[in-house]
């Protein structure tokens, strides 16, 4: 992360930069100071459930931390894995204004733009609007805020993640510098890793065994997300099967579920399941991209056939 910029001794409206125009959205539609940005906003417990970038993570256990016993300072968030591997912009809130005194040098690169001196509300366009207000109701909070977006200045539809800590000069006082770091999910595995994580179907990954005569005898079971083992009654961690034949037999000896139709859907073989309670349940089998992907879902709830439609958009297919 590059270093603070020196900031003002006492910021005036005339120690306030005037903003380049040079820095415009690349598209007409996000042009102005009402227009707002579609960006997901998560607070609170939420935060740490849909991080997705570990030093994001890190820099948010480290924020809390210090607001076990106090307001997290600015100097507490300078850390050297957090320097080294975190793109970040800081800004700083001075009246009613906020203006950007630090940027990393990746971020630069990252983003196509120096922000540094730039008073925010000079930057009249989607993303930044709708930053501005997030910055503005985590200083006033006094909480994170974890938001993903994708940003009005690139033409790319480049996917970013970031985390906002307000920060304070000392323990007495309010904060006023809004600490942003920012992680980029813009490869296709990152994007469908937080499919997989959050999705409401549960999936099963595995890959095929082949016999003597290189034909699919069973397959081992490589990960399955919470979804999954929600529905197959299991703990947080650790598999208590190892193939998919083992799955199967786990679906009627421990869980008592009775197979009520076979058939297929293209490619793919669906299994329908009743369980003791009554309650419906449909299996997915489909090969994709020489792994074998196995979606759950009860009926009624949840489309079986979202997962591969996903992996398909992804280019996995």
């Amino acid at each position: 992360m590059g270093k603070v910029a020196a900031l003002p001794q006492t910021p005036t409206a005339s120690a306030v930069p005037e903003a380049s125009p040079t820095i415009a959205p690349v598209r007409g539609s996000d042009i102005g100071s009402h227009s707002r940005a579609a960006i997901q906003t998560w607070t609170g417990k939420a935060i740490p459930e849909q991080i997705h970038s570990r030093h994001l993570a890190e820099a948010h256990r480290h924020w809390l931390y210090h607001r076990a016993t106090r307001q997290p300072q600015l100097r507490d968030m300078y850390s050297k894995s957090l320097n080294m591997y975190c793109d970040t912009i800081l800004s700083l809130k001075v009246g009613d204004e906020q203006i950007v005194v630090s940027q990393s040098d990746s971020y630069i690169r990252n983003l196509g733009q120096d922000l540094r001196g730039v008073r925010i509300s000079e930057l009249k366009f989607a993303t930044a609007n709708s930053l501005r207000d997030i910055n503005e109701d985590c200083l006033a909070r006094k909480r994170p805020a974890y938001v993903r977006y994708i940003s009005s200045l690139s033409d790319q539809n480049v996917y970013w993640e970031a985390l906002v800590l307000p920060l304070s000069v000392d323990e007495r006082s309010d904060p006023i510098f809004a600490m942003c770091y920012v992680s980029l999910l813009s490869e296709k595995i990152d994007v469908l890793q937080l499919l997989y994580d959050r999705s409401p179907v549960g999936i099963v990954a595995a890959v095929p065994i082949m016999n003597g005569l290189n034909k699919t005898d069973d397959a081992r079971v490589l990960t399955m997300n919470g979804k999954a083992r929600q529905i197959l009654k299991l703990g947080p961690s650790g598999n208590l099967m190892h193939t998919v034949g083992e799955l199967i037999r786990y679906l009627s000896e421990s869980l008592g579920w009775s197979g009520i139709s076979t058939s297929a859907e293209g490619p793919a073989t669906r299994v329908d399941y009743r369980d003791p309670e009554g309650r419906q349940f449909s299996m997915r089998i489909e090969l994709i991209n020489q792994l074998i992907l196995i979606s759950l879902a009860e009926q009624g709830q949840s489309d079986i056939k979202t997962t591969s439609r996903f992996a398909r958009l992804l280019g996995l297919g």
